[in-house]
C-alpha cells in the first residue's frame, strides 16, 4: 500500500468505501487534520459533486480544489457525510469539536444517510473522555451562568483561547466554545443530556448513535473499516 501516516490510511480507506455506499445525492464534509487529508486525496472524487461544509475551513479548503459547495440552508439532501472525531470508543461513541465546528458537524451528520467516520488509531479509548475534554458552544450572553452550572456538576470547564485571538473561541455559528473536562464517562449520553438541559448551551461533542462506518488509520498504511450501525 506505500508509504503514509495513519491519518492519510485512514483517508484511503474511507475513498476505498465511499463508492459503495454514497449514492448520488450531496456529499457531506466535516472538519479538521484528518478530514484534511481527506479533502487533498479525494479530490478527483469530489469534482462534479455537491458538497456541503460543515465550517467555513472546510469549504475554503473545497473551494481551493474547484469542488462546487452548496448551502446546507436548502437543506440538501446528504448521501454520506464523512468527517473526523477526537475520540471513539468500543461502541463507536465519539467526543468531537476540536476543530470548534462542532455544531455544523452534528446537523449534517443528523441529516445524512450515512456516516463514516475516519480517525488514526490513536483516537481509540476504552471510554469517552479518557484524553480530551468535552467541547461545548455555549451563547455568549449566558457564558458565566453556563459555566457556573457546569462547575457545579463537578467538572473543570475552560472557554477555549487561541494565540490568534485575543479572548474566547467564537464559532462559524457564534457560540463560544468551551471545554468540559469530564475525566472517563461511563454514561455520555446521560452527560450529554446534563450538559444540553443547562440553558445557554447550544451543543455538545458528544456524538452518539450517529456512526454507520468508522475507519481506523493504522501505521503501515493498513486501515480497519468498522461497521457500527447506527442505534
Amino acid at each position: 500500500m506505500g508509504e503514509c501516516t495513519p491519518k492519510q490510511a485512514a483517508a484511503k480507506g474511507a475513498i476505498e468505501l465511499l463508492p459503495s455506499i454514497m449514492g448520488s445525492g450531496v456529499i457531506g464534509v466535516g472538519t479538521g487534520s484528518t478530514v484534511a487529508e481527506f479533502i487533498r486525496l479525494a479530490s478527483g472524487m469530489l469534482s462534479g459533486r455537491r458538497v456541503v461544509a460543515s465550517s467555513i475551513d472546510t469549504e475554503l479548503r473545497l473551494r481551493s480544489i474547484g469542488v462546487e459547495v452548496v448551502s446546507p440552508v436548502q437543506g440538501p439532501d446528504i448521501s454520506v457525510y464523512i468527517d473526523g472525531a477526537d475520540e471513539v470508543d468500543g461502541r463507536g461513541r465519539m467526543i468531537k469539536g476540536g476543530g470548534g465546528a462542532l455544531l455544523g458537524e452534528k446537523v449534517l451528520a443528523y441529516n445524512s444517510r450515512v456516516n463514516v467516520f475516519i480517525v488514526d488509531e490513536s483516537k481509540l479509548v476504552s471510554m469517552l473522555g479518557e484524553r480530551r475534554p468535552v467541547p461545548v458552544e455555549v451563547v455568549p450572553w449566558a457564558l458565566g451562568y453556563v459555566m457556573d452550572r457546569i462547575r457545579g456538576m463537578g467538572y473543570r470547564v475552560e472557554a477555549r483561547t487561541s494565540p490568534g485571538k485575543a479572548g474566547p473561541i467564537v464559532s462559524d455559528w457564534g457560540g463560544v466554545i468551551v471545554d468540559v473536562y469530564t475525566g472517563p464517562m461511563e454514561d455520555p449520553d446521560l452527560v450529554d443530556s446534563r450538559l444540553r438541559g443547562i440553558p445557554g448551551v447550544v451543543e455538545t461533542g458528544i456524538f452518539t448513535g450517529l456512526a454507520d462506518y468508522i475507519v481506523v488509520g493504522r501505521s503501515g498504511c493498513r486501515w480497519e473499516v468498522i461497521k457500527a450501525g447506527r442505534v
